[in-house]
């Protein structure tokens, strides 16, 4: 359920754009610092969001700077780190160690194991953190391995998840970025049903759609209705600093997955 929370990156400007990447790659950098150079496989732009929030919101002071790494040796990018980069590294190794363990648990994925294992010595390091997050997991698991019927269920427990990540101080702002992390992880789930729905109808996979008469491409108002509780608590913030960033983020990269699925199985000028 990784990769939707992306920027729509041809709505950007210049200037956008390099403040994204530049936070996307100061990420890349902490994990590296951090958590060695086998945890940079688990980026992803998801907690990239996160730094980016979290920065605005709180404005701690920035190291910046330009760097070539083992991905990119030709050319050298710009990154940008602050102490909020050092959490969500933090909090990318936990979510990657547990998805791979949950891969493995579930479909015997020996790769996924095997980067767990990889991950191991990392995750101990912020494991401390992470005991609300490892209960949603755990709970989680149990609803998806009943097959739970009711699709709120399991994306209640996600949207819990996502809070447990998004809330690294209990302050004045707290219960808005709880109200944005939860309705955008219940957003997630859901979304990512229906982004899978036909894969896991051919597959004989759980879909917690399957018992809705509601098709996947039905599912725009629900969507549209969740991420706008999760929008209407962002509109609280103080956000100065790339709030037109996140606002595309939030409003636009959230809805590219599911328009590309959506598109796929209905595209244009046929009727669905």
């Amino acid at each position: 359920m990784f990769g939707y929370i992306q920027a729509n990156t041809t709505d950007l400007t210049e200037e956008e754009n390099e403040r994204y990447h530049a936070a996307y790659c100061g990420l890349c950098r902490t994990l590296g610092e951090r958590h060695g150079i086998s945890s940079r496989l688990s980026l992803t732009y998801d907690l990239t969001f996160l730094t980016l929030l979290l920065t605005s919101l709180y404005e701690p002071a920035e190291t910046t700077g330009k760097s070539r790494c083992v991905v990119h040796p030709a050319k050298q990018h710009s990154y940008m780190t602050n102490r909020y980069t050092e959490y969500a590294a933090d909090m990318t190794v936990a979510l990657s160690y547990f998805k791979c363990m949950d891969d493995w648990k579930d479909e015997k994925k020996a790769a996924r194991r095997i980067y767990a294992a990889m991950l191991s010595d990392a995750y101990e390091k912020v494991k401390v953190q992470c005991s609300s997050i490892e209960s949603c997991i755990s709970t989680l698991s149990e609803l998806e391995a009943g097959e739970v019927k009711i699709p709120d269920s399991a994306a209640n427990c996600f949207g819990k998840l996502l809070e447990a990540v998004f809330v690294p101080e209990k302050d004045h702002w707290e219960p808005y970025l709880r109200q944005i992390s939860y309705h955008m992880g219940r957003y997630i789930y859901l979304v990512d049903a229906a982004v899978d729905y036909d894969a896991d109808q051919k597959k004989h996979r759980y879909n917690p759609l399957a018992t809705l008469t509601t098709t996947p491409n039905e599912m725009r108002p629900v969507l549209m209705n969740v991420l706008g509780e999760a929008s209407s608590a962002f509109e609280h913030l103080p956000l100065v600093q790339d709030v037109n960033l996140l606002r595309n983020i939030l409003y636009s990269g959230l809805w590219i997955k599911y328009n590309q699925a959506m598109e796929k199985r209905h595209p244009k000028g046929e009727k669905t």
